[in-house]
């Protein structure tokens, strides 16, 4: 796994992290937060909090190591998930950190890594250009390319990083679902969902769907790998483009991508079921249609429309399969076409999502589900070599978790901020940290924090302090900065 989030990926994680907590602090304060509050109280607790205790990469790692964990064993919120409920809690999750501490990480989180000044990308197609993450997921495809060196088949397609925020210019909304989502055009390897490269959607206007594909498949010229695409990547411009650079590419087609008139899917159903007719030109590229359950249309730069070959299909009124002859391209297509989609399927089973209200969690997210799919499949590949029986996914997933979390190190008790059970309880030492007394009035009633601490006792009022913010009745006021809570 540390093959593919690097340890300076990391670092660049925490140090971004840490420059936008003392960003925060600098600016004026929002709105809402000086309509409530004033000006004068900013900054927050919480960005003060962030100030006095901020991330570590070890922090960084244990909240990675949970998100995992979560996702493998635990099904339920995540507030749920650090609840002292012997039912629905989960007691390895409150041994690595609490609840508020968590929070606090996910709250101040960043990834927006600044670009390298003075270098020139010749590329105008790439991850770079993503707004926030964009640099984190440039290294995070560099590492995918050289860590692992894929088979000969490959299947292009395209994957969504799901959403539902509605502040993502890169979001588009699909048609079929009720979510929206970021489009990553992704190039895997068939047969093990292993992620070779991608490139994420853009809104320019040098952004396409021919300039993306001939960008990701440059990564991987020269090496005639068998690129297996549908009929929106295929085209005869792409079919010519890849033969010149050292590529085999087939699909689907469509008929105003390029596909001959003559044999297309109007004039192809004549056709008896498995047989089909084909057109091919000077330069080697062929077009098939082919008679399966309706006219399917395929275009190659280097099958051979003669090659036959059998396959097997389900027929309304019978129990067994039945077979049926094929093209050569129908069944590769059948068989190796499936990459990006088992890789989906893989991020759908496990997955380390947590809900977030910024767009560019998504992408952090589905990096990390891919990080992990890929080690696993590079673990499978060296276990196979040294002649071992590899671990199952789940197993691989809870071992990078224990050494991320390092088995579960205990939270100091100035650490727990909250029990996960709901309400904030103050430490023993509470007000009398408070450098300096002063009455005031808030606009609004708060709960006081002596008579909840000590008594047990809801009790609203609209007084309090104003150094240590602490709402208090007026005759608590005294009590709360002398007395330790511990104290009878």
């Amino acid at each position: 796994w540390r093959m593919f989030i690097t340890e300076d990926m990391l670092d660049d994680i925490v140090c971004a992290t840490r420059v936008r907590v003392i960003q925060r602090m600098a600016h004026t304060p929002p709105d809402f937060y000086a309509a409530r509050h004033g000006a004068a109280a900013w900054p927050s607790r919480t960005l003060r909090k962030q100030e006095h205790k901020p991330m570590t990469k070890k922090d960084l790692e244990q909240f990675i190591g949970i998100a995992y964990g979560l996702g493998v064993t635990y099904k339920r919120g995540i507030q749920d998930a650090f609840s002292d409920d012997w039912l629905i809690g989960v007691p390895w999750v409150q041994r690595v950190m609490s609840f508020g501490k968590f929070q606090r990480l996910k709250n101040s989180l960043s990834v927006d890594i600044p670009r390298e000044r003075n270098v020139e990308h010749v590329d105008p197609i790439s991850n770079r250009d993503v707004s926030k993450i964009g640099v984190l997921m440039e290294k995070f495809k560099k590492r995918c390319l050289h860590v692992y060196q894929p088979k000969a088949e490959l299947s292009y397609d395209e994957q969504v990083a799901k959403t539902n925020t509605r502040f993502s210019k890169l979001q588009q909304r699909l048609r079929h679902k009720k979510y929206n989502g970021i489009q990553i055009y992704s190039l895997c390897e068939a047969g093990s969902g292993y992620l070779v490269t991608f490139v994420t959607r853009q809104p320019t206007p040098e952004f396409s769907i021919e300039g993306a594909m001939f960008s990701l498949l440059k990564d991987v010229s020269d090496k005639w790998h068998r690129v297996y695409a549908d009929n929106l990547f295929i085209s005869t411009k792409t079919l010519r483009w890849c033969k010149d650079n050292g590529i085999y590419l087939c699909g689907t087609a469509r008929t105003t991508h390029g596909f001959p008139a003559a044999i297309s899917r109007k004039f192809g159903e004549a056709l008896e079921k498995g047989e089909y007719n084909w057109r091919m030109t000077r330069d080697g590229l062929c077009a098939i249609a082919w008679h399966d359950s309706v006219v399917t249309q395929f275009m190659s730069n280097w099958h051979n429309p003669e090659a036959m070959d059998v396959i097997r299909r389900r027929e309304k009124g019978q129990r067994d399969r039945s077979s049926r002859n094929a093209p050569k391209v129908a069944a590769d297509y059948n068989k190796f076409m499936g990459g990006v989609d088992q890789l989906d399927a893989l991020r759908g089973t496990y997955t380390c999502r947590i809900k977030a209200k910024k767009w560019h969690f998504s992408l952090l997210w589905w990096m990390l589900d891919v990080a992990m799919i890929n080690a696993h499949h590079v673990y499978c590949v060296e276990e196979g070599k040294a002649k071992r029986k590899p671990m199952s996914r789940d197993k691989f997933i809870k071992s990078v978790v224990e050494s991320l979390i390092a088995k579960g190190e205990a939270p100091d008790a100035s650490e727990v901020e909250n029990d996960g059970s709901g309400r904030k309880r103050a430490r023993n030492e509470a007000g009398t940290m408070c450098e300096k007394v002063r009455p005031c009035t808030f606009d609004r009633r708060r709960q006081c924090k002596n008579c909840y601490n000590r008594r047990g006792v809801i009790s609203k009022q609209n007084t309090g302090c104003s150094t240590c913010d602490a709402p208090l009745c007026v005759d608590c006021i005294s009590e709360w900065h002398e007395r330790r809570l511990d104290e009878k």
